[in-house]
């Protein structure tokens, strides 16, 4: 600070300008990373997407016709609805069945930790081995699931699990919930751990049960994380590709197909790749929208509960 001659001190102008200087030289190297692998092929894939490219030769450019054949595709918009029924199964397998699993094993009895440990330990899998596992597990001819039920003299519920419409989609919803059920079970549990006892050993000298506990006290107190837990399964299962990579690869007839198989085929199968950046905007859109719609309904819900 400089000294006036009246004595009162001249604020130092530079001073904001240089820490300012200083931030960005801070900032900078991530702001250079964020810019190189995030906002340029971002850009890249809007720019490819409106024109007609293989990857090797020159773009040409298409305007919307790469998007018209998208909502023309027959089996790119039936792999939504494929995609919106594993969604719906990830909730029950994995959400549902993850609350319930924690709230059993919320104790600290003897053994309860290593049950809890056991449910959980399919998560540190890839889910790729997971998938290529159940393939095996679950093969018409030599699948360990069939071989049990011959063995177990129920040969005639022995099914082709992977390999028919009506059962293929639904095997992998399950091999998905044994994946990541216990992902959803440390969530919920670490929240029960924080619900005071005394609300329990107060609801039990009042005659409440453990339903009436668990639909009054517990699922009212976890709202937030149901509702956290709710919209990672809803986008996570936007991006599920590598078990139904793994395990059918869109069959039986096209009725395991979902957005992320149809992409990968369109753009590396068949060498349309500007097509398959199309189908991802469209698949980036839709994932936006509904986690947006579903943030605002949750966020008024929110507001009128308290």
């Amino acid at each position: 600070m400089a000294e006036a001659g009246a004595g009162r001190p001249i604020e130092d102008r530079t001073a904001p300008v240089a820490r300012g200087a200083a931030n960005l030289l801070f900032i900078a190297p991530a702001m250079l990373l964020f810019g190189l692998f995030v906002l340029w092929p971002v850009g890249s894939a809007f720019y490819y997407a409106f024109t007609h490219w293989d990857g090797f030769t020159a773009p040409r450019w298409a305007g919307l016709d790469n998007f018209q054949r998208a909502f023309a595709d027959a089996v790119h918009l039936m792999s939504y609805v494929h995609v919106m029924l594993y969604i719906l199964g990830t909730l029950i397998f994995e959400v549902s069945f993850g609350l319930a699993v924690a709230v059993l094993l919320n104790s600290d009895r003897r053994g309860f930790a290593l049950m809890r440990g056991f449910f959980f330990s399919p998560v540190v899998l890839s889910m790729s081995a997971a998938g290529v596992l159940w393939a095996f597990v679950l093969d018409y001819r030599s699948g360990l699931l069939n071989s049990v039920l011959k063995a177990l003299g129920a040969g005639e519920l022995a099914q082709p699990w992977l390999s028919q419409p009506a059962t293929a989609l639904i095997a992998i919803m399950i091999v998905s919930g044994w994946k990541y059920a216990g992902f959803y079970m440390v969530i919920f549990f670490a929240a029960l751990r924080r619900i005071p006892r005394n609300i329990y050993e107060a609801a039990t000298l009042d005659g409440a049960g453990p339903f009436v506990q668990f639909f009054q006290i517990t699922l009212p107190l976890l709202r937030q994380n149901v509702m956290v837990a709710v919209l990672l399964a809803v986008t996570g299962g936007f991006a599920g590709f590598d078990l139904f990579f793994t395990m059918t690869n869109g069959n039986p007839f096209g009725a395991t197909e979902v957005p992320a198989t149809w992409i990968m085929k369109q753009a590396f199968d068949k060498n349309q790749l500007s097509y398959g950046i199309s189908l991802t905007v469209v698949l980036a859109a839709v994932v936006m929208a509904i986690s947006l719609v579903y943030l605002r309904i949750s966020e008024r819900l929110s507001v009128h509960r308290y």
